[in-house]
């Protein structure tokens, strides 16, 4: 029997300080491309049912044949109908059986890896809320370190291709309708979509600093926790403002990626725009992660959370109202430290950023971080600790482990950016 090989490729991306995850899911064989039943309640037109945000990602709880829940990260940077599910106890107890004809390899940006080969499993039944899906497929990748803490995997296509997903940011609660009998609401504003290879882009203005606005084309990643990345660009005069950061601004299944961080002006999406945004630049070597044209950048989950978001693939159109939180500020890491969670139960300092509040206090790289203002600091909860690094003018204290040592750190938080 023939070997049917895949390249299968998910954009996940999570900015720094903490590992950015870029998976990229790439079929290339029109075999590849699930074909799904759905299941709903009887007589019902749309299923709704809650979510939760972590770490500006948007989490499902999805069972797998009747087992877990499992949390899934929601993600238009998803092109195929398949779960991709991380490799755990919790999978291997799961009992899947894999194909031994296809062989599928998942690869992503950063660094010059070869990416990781992945299994393939299919004839399941997923369910999401009320939803179930039938005939469903899984890949299975190893994890790469520093990922998984919070999430078990990714799921994508399959809601986004066949329902209109709609995203209540206000009340935590996700909604699935059948593409017909959708409306945006009055007062919504409609932004097209426009496709390729299964990733969604829009069109957009940025304007960086009190220069002119430019137009730009940015590929729709909802699994991408940053505002926005924009990549530099000398035919567009697109450049990094003078005042951003050079440090690691990601990393992802192939190793880091480096750039910039800084305030832009003003971005706006369909006439709905947002001022002093923090952006991150990627250095040119990651503008088309495997070969995977991101145009002008990539609009994340940083943004996108600040509204109430419905996405019509099928009348190719994103519908945008302002959400509660929609004049918040944006701000980015106060602390100068990029640490993240080492995979083996504890969360380990990966750099130092020059001159920031945490170098100021001593902390150094490979300390392990263990508590925070007193409380005990765990893989799973850090992502949320992190948010509170996120405040100008307050005092942070850290215990640390460095080697056999326990060092107490007092950090005074500044804006860096």
């Amino acid at each position: 029997m023939r070997k049917l090989a895949c390249l299968v490729t998910v954009l996940l991306l999570q900015s720094l300080p903490v590992p950015a995850q870029h998976y990229a899911v790439n079929a290339m064989d029109p075999e590849f491309h699930s074909s799904l039943r759905f299941e709903l309640p009887e007589g019902a037109e749309e299923v709704s049912f809650p979510f939760r945000n972590a770490n500006n990602h948007l989490l499902l709880a999805v069972t797998v044949n009747g087992a877990g829940p499992f949390q899934v990260i929601l993600d238009t940077g998803m092109p195929t109908e398949d779960l991709l599910l991380y490799d755990s106890d919790r999978v291997k107890a799961l009992k899947l059986s894999f194909l031994d004809d296809t062989q599928v390899k998942v690869s992503g940006a950063g660094g010059k890896g070869k990416g990781r080969s992945a299994r393939m499993a299919q004839g399941l039944t997923l369910g999401v809320g009320d939803l179930r899906i039938l005939d469903a497929r899984a890949i299975v990748p190893s994890i790469a370190p520093g990922f998984g803490a919070y999430h078990d995997g990714v799921i994508g296509a399959a809601l986004f291709r066949n329902f209109v997903v709609s995203i209540d940011n206000d009340r935590g609660v996700l909604t699935l309708r059948r593409p017909e009998s959708y409306q945006p609401p009055e007062g919504s504003r409609v932004v097209p979509l426009a496709f390729e290879h299964g990733f969604p882009f829009v069109d957009a203005k940025v304007r960086i600093g009190e220069g002119e606005p430019v137009a730009v084309n940015l590929a729709v990643d909802l699994g991408a926790s940053h505002a926005v990345s924009i990549n530099e660009s000398e035919e567009k005069g697109i450049r990094a403002p003078a005042r951003s950061i050079a440090t690691t601004i990601g990393r992802g299944v192939s190793g880091d990626i480096t750039g910039k961080v800084g305030r832009i002006g003003s971005l706006e999406i369909g006439g709905v725009a947002f001022s002093n945004v923090v952006a991150t630049f990627p250095d040119a070597e990651f503008h088309s992660p495997h070969g995977m044209d991101s145009r002008d950048g990539n609009l994340g989950d940083g943004l996108l959370s600040r509204c109430l978001v419905t996405f019509d693939y099928a009348g190719k159109r994103m519908v945008l109202q302002p959400a509660q939180r929609f004049s918040d500020p944006f701000e980015w890491d106060m602390s100068g430290m990029q640490a993240e969670p080492t995979g083996k139960g504890t969360v380990q300092v990966r750099r130092v950023i020059p001159g920031s509040p945490a170098a100021e206090a001593g902390v150094k790289e490979g300390d392990q971080i263990t508590k925070f203002d007193g409380e005990a600091v765990a893989e799973a909860t850090y992502f949320e600790i992190r948010e509170k690094l996120k405040k100008d003018g307050e005092t942070v204290v850290l215990e640390l482990r460095r080697g056999k040592q326990s060092v107490i750190a007092s950090l005074k938080l500044r804006r860096l950016v």
